[in-house]
């Protein structure tokens, strides 16, 4: 089995900017995701044997081949906290709808192999902090970093004794949209 799902991933350069925006600007009683693991996940999958997930990566193959899935520039330039979860976020204030479609359309994906659905509003973001316990402190200036995001990764999730790592599985370029 391997946990896995559908994201993006910030170039080296984002990632730093991040990590030192967060140094800088925030402090938090929860543990600091690296800089590595930083990603905008558009749709988990969950645990999938090796034959779902063969299924998956050729259905997926199947559906960017058609060349219907974009690429673009989004904004990060907003912060969050959502407190049952306990996690610090980065995110756009506003998306395009082709990444909103693309989050949608992975799902349905997933879900036809047996992967899970997330019912709840796609709300990209970048998770800086996990388990905290109380609100971080409000950043003295919020955020503004752009994320070109030309391609659509899937990964795994895997554990180990530095925590959680995410290792590349397959990759598609995106097209970039005419607007």
């Amino acid at each position: 089995m391997k946990r896995v799902f559908f994201g993006l991933e910030p170039d080296a350069e984002t990632c730093r900017g991040i990590a030192d925006w967060r140094d800088r600007q925030t402090s938090c009683d929860g543990q600091p995701v690296p800089a590595a693991n930083f990603h905008i996940t558009l749709a988990f999958v969950g645990e999938l044997h090796d034959a779902a997930l063969e299924r998956l990566s050729r259905a997926a193959d199947d559906w960017f081949a058609q060349g219907v899935a974009h690429g673009g520039n989004l904004t990060i330039n907003d912060a969050g906290y959502w407190p049952r979860p306990g996690i610090f976020w980065l995110g756009p204030t506003h998306w395009p709808e082709s990444l909103q479609q693309l989050s949608q359309k992975l799902g349905l994906l997933a879900g036809a192999v047996g992967g899970k659905r997330d019912r709840r509003p796609f709300q990209p973001h970048i998770t800086l902090y996990r388990r905290c316990r109380t609100a971080p402190t409000a950043p003295l200036q919020l955020p503004t970093f752009t994320l070109r995001y030309r391609h659509c990764t899937l990964f795994e999730s895997r554990q180990g004794r530095q925590g959680v790592s995410y290792q590349a599985l397959l990759d598609w370029p995106l097209e970039l949209a005419d607007d």
